[in-house]
């Protein structure tokens, strides 16, 4: 009876010591486990701050993108409207040029037929030359009229020539003066270097006009 008891006994203290390790095995998976855990839980909390930051960045890109298409599409039309502007400015500059040159031209023949006007009603040296060779003074005079009557002949046929091109009313304002009586010579040269001063003043502002066109 002793015998059995004894193996009894060793058979009992082998159980609780194998069921002893047995549990503190348990136990130590079990902290392993809870562990490994805790330390996968932190990673998955780190890939999820992770990815929810990807996630914004992903949609502030999409506005951004959003945005610089906006952008695009507006430079571009500001674009087509800048290349429609420089178009319509460049046709511009060519028709003014055209305009510019028949302006300049017409201006520089009537400047050409005021000096010729001047040039004629100054010819001091004809009526001189018709005293000095005229025998008496009475035939002198005659002569002198009749020299006079020719230079405002000339004159005028100058002047409505170019009125006829440039359509001025100064120019047919001097004809009017000349072929009247109460204006001499004197006071009609004063009026064609009073238009001679506005024509090179006009001819200024339109050289500063093309000027800046062509600056453009």
């Amino acid at each position: 009876g002793g015998e059995i008891t004894g193996i009894l006994k060793q058979m009992g203290d082998e159980m609780s010591k194998s069921l002893s390790e047995a549990t503190a095995e348990e136990q130590a998976a079990i902290q392993n486990y809870e562990g490994l855990m805790a330390a996968k839980k932190k990673e998955l909390s780190a890939l999820q701050g992770q990815v929810e930051e990807e996630m914004a960045r992903i949609g502030d890109l999409g506005v951004a993108i959003t945005s610089m298409n906006n952008d695009l599409v507006d430079t571009q039309e500001a674009l087509g409207e800048d290349e429609k502007f420089k178009k319509e400015l460049e046709a511009g500059c060519d028709t003014k040029t055209k305009e510019w040159e028949e302006v300049k031209k017409t201006r520089s023949e009537e400047l050409l037929a005021l000096a010729e006007t001047i040039k004629v009603l100054n010819d001091d040296d004809a009526l001189e030359l018709f005293k000095k060779t005229l025998p008496s003074a009475s035939a002198s005079l005659v002569q002198v009229k009749v020299s006079a009557s020719l230079q405002k002949a000339r004159a005028l046929e100058l002047l409505h020539a170019a009125a006829k091109k440039s359509k001025r009313p100064e120019l047919d304002l001097i004809a009017l003066a000349l072929n009247g009586k109460t204006a001499g010579f004197e006071q009609i040269i004063k009026m064609i270097d009073d238009m001679v001063a506005i024509l090179k003043k006009e001819q200024q502002g339109d050289d500063s006009k093309k000027e800046y066109c062509e600056a453009q």
